[in-house]
């Protein structure tokens, strides 16, 4: 596997507070992992360092490696194709990374499939929509990606009138058009019926055979069902990882993540 991001001893400090503390952690491509940890344990802070929305006191963020035959050598150097920290937030996004935030911003008064039209990578001005035709590729792209979210028989219904669950997966539909590399979920499952919960598992393991995924969550079961290597991060610093059942029964983690 090659590794597409690559996080090295970052650390940030608020007001004295350390909310990220020498914190190193990477995922391969076309990876699925899942960070979980109590309310201030840096979960937030983590992704907005991805996402250039905080910069680190210290350390190093990486994306994108590819291997360089040095034929003086006669052996592979590896070469980071970028350094995150030296980017804004837009550059990081057209580099491939897209987040979802735990609550869905959706276009409530357009279709489905126009919320997708409108985030397409040309169609920055939601009314371009209006008066501007998508291409035959296009559109096959919006099919594809309504069919990956589970929103293909609602795609002429008005967003606003999706449940929460319905427009959760609109919302990374609509981060799926901007053709991500990395995308970054945040708490997918919170408000979700049992159902919804269920699918949304099926749709993160389904993309993350082309993309690679980090999902944020609370939910335990949530987390198992994703069947994935899960990072439990306490007081801005990785406390276990592995399997959900290997860091469950972790002694740490259950007295400060689970309460027992």
């Amino acid at each position: 596997m090659s590794t597409l991001l690559k996080v090295e001893k970052i650390s940030v400090t608020f007001d004295g507070f350390k909310a990220i503390n020498n914190l190193s952690y990477s995922i391969e491509k076309s990876e699925l992992k899942a960070i979980i940890g109590p309310n201030g344990a840096g979960k937030t802070t983590f992704m907005d360092i991805i996402t250039g929305q905080t910069k680190p006191n210290e350390g190093k963020v990486l994306f994108g490696k590819r291997e360089v035959w040095l034929e003086s050598d006669q052996k592979y150097q590896t070469i980071w194709e970028e350094n995150l920290l030296s980017k804004n937030e837009s550059q990081i996004a057209l580099l491939g990374i897209g987040r979802k935030f735990q609550r869905p911003t959706v276009f409530e008064l357009k279709s489905v499939f126009e919320n997708l039209t409108i985030s397409l990578k040309k169609n920055r001005n939601p009314f371009n929509v209006l008066f501007q035709k998508i291409s035959n590729k296009e559109y096959e792209k919006i099919e594809k990606i309504l069919n990956e979210i589970n929103l293909d028989i609602e795609k002429n219904r008005v967003a606003g009138e999706l449940s929460h669950g319905q427009k959760q997966w609109l919302e990374i539909g609509m981060l799926l058009t901007q053709d991500p590399k990395l995308l970054l979920i945040d708490e997918p499952a919170a408000g979700m019926t049992v159902n919804e919960r269920k699918k949304t598992v099926q749709i993160l393991r389904k993309l993350s055979s082309d993309k690679s995924v980090i999902v944020v969550e609370h939910d335990m079961e949530f987390v198992k069902d994703l069947e994935c290597e899960v990072t439990v991060l306490h007081e801005g610093k990785i406390l276990a990882e592995g399997s959900i059942e290997s860091v469950s029964s972790d002694k740490n983690v259950v007295e400060v993540y689970l309460g027992r």
